[in-house]
C-alpha cells in the first residue's frame, strides 16, 4: 500500500474549532509537497463525556478530566473540522474510547476507527467494535501490549475476519529515542505477517529518523501527533510543529526514494546491464581450431577474454544448456559474433517449470524434504502448462499421504474424482478457488493461506491459483493410488505423457 501519514491532532485543537481549521490548512500544505508519494489523514479522538467520564468526578479536580472537559468541542465544530478535512482531501479517522463514539464514528461515515493503545484488551469495547464495524477498516495501537496481550487482540479480529492493521507503539510521552526499540516492530511482522502494518509515535518532535528507520522495516502506516506554534496555546511536549513535520517528512520521503520497489529495480536492470557491458568477456575461437558452416562449437574450442567487442557472444551465453552450431567457416583466434552462430537451447521447459516452483517455495518459506521431486501435471500438454496444470512433491506415500501442490496464477487444476482417496486441503500461502460438485449441486469456495477444507471420495473437484505469487497447498489423504485419479476429460484420463518427474535442485 501506498505509505499513510497520520496527522494526530486529539485534543489538540484545545476546544477552539478554529485554531482546529487552522491546524489542518497548515498542515494541507506541507503535505502537498509529498502527496505524489504518500496519502494523509487527520484523526480525531472522541469520548462521550457523558458517560465516559464517572459523574463523581465532574466535579473533582483531576487533571486529565478536566483536559477533556475543557476541549470539548460541539457537534457543529466536529462537522466543520471534518467537512474541512473532507475538502481538503485528508483520510479522516476517529479513535473511540467509548460505545457511543463508535456509533457516532459509524454515523459521521469516517475512513478508519481507531482502537487506542489502552483499549488493546477492554473487550466489552472491542466486542462491541467487532459487532458494529462490518466492513469497515479498523486500526489498532499496541503501546504497552504484551505478546499474550497482542496475540490475543490479533486473533480476536482475524478469526471475526475484520479489515485490522496493527501499529507497533511505545505508550510513553515522549519517548527517548533509545526507548523506541523498532526492532520490535519486525519481531512482530515476522509473527503476524502485514496485519502489522504501521508504527504509532510518541517520540520527541525533533526526532526526524524514526519514519524512514520504521518504513525500512516494512511499516506503512504512520501516525504523528500534530499541532502549530500559537501565542494562545501551548505545544506538549510529544507534539510537532510544522517545521519539525517537514523535516520528518523530508527524512521519510528519501527514504521512500532509496527503498524504491521489486518493479523499478527490474525496469532499472537494463542499465545496469549495459554499463556492465564494459567489463564482460567476449568468446573467442581458440588459435590452432577452425570450424566448417554446420559444426558444433564446444566449450573446449572457445577462450573466453576481455574485452568483448560489440555483436561479439559474451561468456555467460555459454551454458551446459546451451549448443552452438557455426552457420559460416570460422577460423582460429577470430572473435566469435552472434549472427556467424546458431544457439540451440536445450533448456527445456520442464526445467523453467521447476525454477518457478523453486522460487515459489522461496516465497511461501514452506519446508521441503531433502533430495525433493517434482511431479509437474501438464494436463493438457507443456505448451498449455500456465493454463492447465500443477506441481507436486510427495513428502509421503504409507498409510496416509502427504504432498505438498503448486498452483500459479490463473492456472487450472482440471475437474477430477477419487473412488477412494479421502483428502483434506490446507492453504498454507495464497489464494485458491474450489469447486466441489456433489449430487449435482456445485460448492464454490475462496480458500485463504490458513483456511481447511476435505474433500471425499466421489466428490468431483476442481481447482483454480488466484494468487499473483501463486498458491502453496498442502494435501492430507488416506494411501494415494495413481490409478485412483479420474478426470472428467477423458482424454486427460487416456494420456500416459500427462506427467513428466524432475529433481527439485
Amino acid at each position: 500500500m501506498r505509505p499513510l501519514v497520520i496527522f494526530e491532532i486529539a485534543n489538540n485543537h484545545m476546544g477552539d474549532v478554529n485554531h482546529g481549521k487552522k491546524i489542518i490548512s497548515e498542515y494541507y500544505k506541507i503535505s502537498k509537497v509529498f502527496k505524489n508519494e504518500m496519502d494523509f489523514a487527520f484523526k480525531f479522538q472522541f469520548r462521550d463525556l457523558d458517560s465516559y467520564v464517572h459523574h463523581s468526578y465532574k466535579d473533582i479536580k483531576n487533571s486529565q478530566v478536566e483536559r477533556f472537559i475543557s476541549t470539548k468541542l460541539s457537534e457543529r465544530n466536529w462537522h466543520e473540522l471534518i467537512a474541512i478535512c473532507r475538502k481538503k482531501k485528508f483520510k479522516i479517522i476517529g479513535t473511540a474510547f467509548d460505545e457511543k463514539s463508535v456509533d457516532k464514528i459509524i454515523s459521521l461515515k469516517l475512513d478508519y476507527l481507531k482502537i487506542a493503545s489502552c483499549s488493546v484488551d477492554e473487550w466489552p469495547l472491542l466486542e462491541y467494535i467487532a459487532k458494529k464495524i462490518k466492513n469497515g477498516k479498523i486500526l489498532s495501537s499496541l503501546g504497552g501490549a504484551s505478546e499474550a496481550q497482542i496475540r490475543n487482540s490479533v486473533s480476536f479480529f482475524l478469526n471475526r475476519r475484520k479489515n485490522i492493521k496493527f501499529l507497533y507503539c511505545v505508550a510513553k510521552y515522549p519517548t527517548h529515542p533509545h526507548d523506541l526499540n523498532l526492532k520490535y516492530f519486525s519481531h512482530l511482522q515476522s509473527i503476524y505477517g502485514e496485519k502489522i502494518l504501521g508504527f504509532s509515535s510518541h517520540e520527541y518532535p525533533s526526532e526526524i529518523l524514526s519514519g524512514g528507520l520504521s518504513y525500512a522495516l516494512g511499516a506503512r502506516i504512520f501516525e504523528k501527533h500534530v499541532n502549530i506554534n500559537s501565542k494562545k496555546y501551548k505545544i506538549n511536549k510529544y507534539s510537532t510543529n510544522l517545521h519539525q513535520m517537514s523535516l520528518w517528512l523530508e527524512n521519510l520521503y528519501e527514504t521512500i526514494k532509496r527503498i524504491g520497489s521489486v518493479e523499478k529495480r527490474e525496469n532499472f536492470l537494463k542499465y545496469e546491464r549495459q554499463n556492465l557491458k564494459v567489463f564482460k568477456r567476449g568468446a573467442y575461437l581458440k588459435k590452432g581450431i577452425e570450424k566448417k558452416r554446420g559444426e558444433k562449437i564446444l566449450i573446449n574450442d572457445i577462450d573466453f577474454a576481455f574485452p568483448c567487442e560489440k555483436k561479439q557472444l559474451e561468456a555467460n551465453v555459454f551454458s551446459k544448456f546451451s549448443n552452438f552450431i557455426a552457420k559460416n567457416n570460422l577460423k582460429g583466434g577470430q572473435k566469435i559474433l552472434s549472427n556467424k552462430v546458431k544457439i540451440v537451447n536445450s533448456r527445456n521447459k520442464i526445467e523453467i517449470i521447476r525454477d518457478k516452483v523453486n522460487n515459489l517455495i522461496l516465497k511461501s518459506k514452506v519446508v521441503i524434504t531433502k533430495q525433493s521431486r517434482i511431479e509437474i501435471s501438464h494436463h493438457r500438454g507443456v505448451q498449455n502448462f500456465e493454463k492447465y496444470g500443477l506441481c507436486m512433491i510427495t513428502i509421503l506415500n504409507s498409510r496416509y499421504c502427504k504432498k505438498l501442490l503448486f498452483i500459479f496464477k490463473n492456472q487450472n487444476h482440471p475437474p477430477q474424482f477419487h473412488k477412494i482417496k479421502q483428502e483434506t486441503f490446507f492453504i498454507l500461502y495464497g489464494r485458491v478457488k474450489l469447486v466441489i460438485n456433489k449430487n449435482n449441486k456445485k460448492n464454490v469456495k475462496i480458500l485463504n493461506t490458513g483456511d481447511i477444507v476435505t474433500i471425499y471420495p466421489g466428490e468431483i473437484h476442481s481447482f483454480k491459483g488466484l494468487s499473483k505469487d501463486g498458491a502453496v497447498i498442502e494435501e492430507l489423504s488416506t494411501r494415494s493410488n495413481s490409478k485412483d485419479s479420474f478426470y472428467l476429460d477423458k482424454k486427460i484420463t487416456n494420456n500416459n505423457n500427462r506427467k513428466s518427474f524432475i529433481s527439485l535442485k
